[in-house]
């Protein structure tokens, strides 16, 4: 590297190394560098420095952690910053960068949108207006009117995912403040519904669906948890109508009414996320506004572990491969924890970026166990790595309202605002 015109520049030393698999042979050199360095200096020095050694090397992007925090100025504002001790070598870790989220299509939403899901290159999205609005890759929208009862629609779970470019055949699961649960199915580009969940004594509030599509769970503000079976051959637990009550709620197509299986209380304010346990299957996780998440044992229908946490839980999700759990709260602050360790109920980390308001909602990326995104009140979303506490990966602007829900799958993020509008970005 070129040390520039002044001889009175000051330098620091520094090594690198990193833990991903790719990069396992950066060559251990202590390198005397110049603090007007940034990434792009870092990255020219670190890829020169591995094509010495490799011969098939081809150029890479990467992201430089110090500590905890990625180095997004030069090494100087970063040291200053951070009050980083330079006595020593600095030890610099090096992750392969990722491309910032490519904005793909803008939706306009009938009303603010309440929750969104990607599958299979679909985005299905509620709103407060009673619509259901799905747009797929290509940005082709299909606005679907649910019935009147169900009119302020709050949550929803894929259940029978689309088959590659057509919906026909999909089951979306709807929670709404009219209380309900309803399966709805899309056959030839209209809602069908196939059953009504009846049981919570407020706003359905969240709902999730097990990895078999045989039973789903749902939180409420009536600060419940309730379990249900979504087969429709099983008449254990349908709902008897009253003779009255068949006479007078005539459907121009039946539905099956079904109650709950179980029903779990334990929470003292709403429910506001929910989610199965990924490494066991009868167990599941909760998060509330009465500050805590909780793990529950759905068959013995009691409570394993009560996490406590600084505000009221907005929401809650758990990483597929790593176990970790990420959570967001009504501050700016999203926070890890690790549930599967001695010490789960305690914060393994929390991400520093989000200026005002609250997390609304964070999401793991599906493709990589060290990445998510968090959307907030800010009207801004964030990308994080887990590595890197006092710095995001990228930040996504363009809502003018409040972030409300965000999704990511298939390499894509959707997120949706009390703006009216669903946003979907492309990540790689």
């Amino acid at each position: 590297m070129e040390e520039g015109d002044s001889t009175n520049e000051r330098h620091v030393q520094l090594t690198f190394f990193s833990n991903e698999k790719e990069l396992a042979d950066i060559p251990e050199v202590v390198f005397d560098v110049p603090t007007s360095a940034e990434c792009d200096d870092l990255n020219l020095l670190l890829n020169k420095t591995i094509e010495t050694t490799n011969d098939t090397w081809k150029d890479r992007r990467f992201e430089f952690l110090v500590g905890e925090t990625f180095l997004r100025t030069s090494l100087a504002e970063f040291i200053e910053e951070f009050e980083v001790e330079t006595e020593t070598v600095l030890k610099v870790e090096c992750v392969i960068g990722v491309e910032a989220p490519k904005p793909l299509h803008d939706i306009q939403a009938p009303d603010w949108v309440s929750s969104v899901q990607i599958s299979n290159n679909f985005i299905f999205s509620t709103t407060y207006g009673g619509d259901i609005v799905i747009v797929d890759r290509k940005g082709n929208e299909t606005k679907l009117a649910v019935n009147s009862a169900n009119k302020i629609l709050k949550c929803s779970a894929i259940v029978k995912k689309p088959a590659k470019n057509d919906l026909n055949g999909t089951q979306l699961l709807v929670g709404s403040e009219s209380q309900l649960l309803t399966l709805y199915s899309i056959e030839k580009g209209a809602l069908t519904e196939n059953l009504i969940l009846r049981g919570h004594e407020r706003a359905v509030e969240c709902v999730a669906v097990s990895s078999d599509m045989s039973r789903a769970i749902s939180g409420s503000v009536d600060q419940n948890i309730k379990v249900w079976n979504l087969d429709e051959n099983d008449q254990t637990t349908n709902y008897e109508k009253q003779e009255e009550e068949t006479k007078t709620k005539k459907r121009r197509k039946e539905a099956i009414t079904k109650v709950p299986m179980v029903t779990i209380g334990g929470h003292r304010d709403k429910v506001t996320d929910i989610q199965w346990c990924p490494w066991k299957t009868s167990h599941a996780f909760s998060s509330s506004w009465d500050h805590s998440v909780v793990e529950w044992d759905l068959e013995l229908a009691g409570e394993i572990s009560r996490t406590k946490g600084p505000k009221s839980f907005t929401s809650l999700d758990l990483n597929l491969s790593t176990g970790y759990m990420i959570t967001s709260c009504t501050d700016a602050v999203p926070r890890l924890y690790d549930p599967k360790s001695r010490d789960g109920t305690l914060v393994k980390n929390s991400f520093i970026g989000h200026q005002t308001g609250w997390v609304e909602s964070v999401r793991w990326n599906p493709n990589d166990s060290n990445q998510f995104v968090s959307v907030s009140t800010d009207k801004t979303a964030k990308t994080w790595d887990i590595r890197s506490s006092k710095s995001s990966l990228f930040d996504i602007h363009g809502h003018e309202d409040r972030v409300l829900c965000v999704a990511w799958n298939d390499n894509l993020i959707a997120s949706g605002s009390a703006d009216c509008t669903i946003k979907v970005f492309e990540t790689r």
